[in-house]
């Protein structure tokens, strides 16, 4: 019973482990896609696909987002630059 327990908890750490791991190296990936421009053709060829990763995608390309516009200044973001 303690060794199933055990493998059990290994395992699910392991998962856990590879799944942040992949989360990371997505975010890397898409780091360099900052402006909204790069974002949007982005999201784009994203909603035309169906694939595992395509809502991790979307957050992540959402996230560089709001990057981009807290990056901006008040007068910035109301002229539209």
């Amino acid at each position: 019973m303690t060794s199933t327990l055990w493998t059990t908890v290994r395992d699910e750490l392991r998962e856990r482990r590879e799944a942040k791991a992949h989360e990371r190296r997505l975010r890397e990936d898409l780091a360099p896609y900052a402006t909204p421009a790069e974002i949007e053709d982005l999201l784009d060829a994203v909603d035309r696909e169906d694939t595992p990763d395509a809502e991790a995608i979307r957050s992540i390309l959402h996230d560089n987002l709001a990057r981009y516009y807290a990056a901006q200044g008040p007068r910035q973001r109301v002229a539209g630059l």
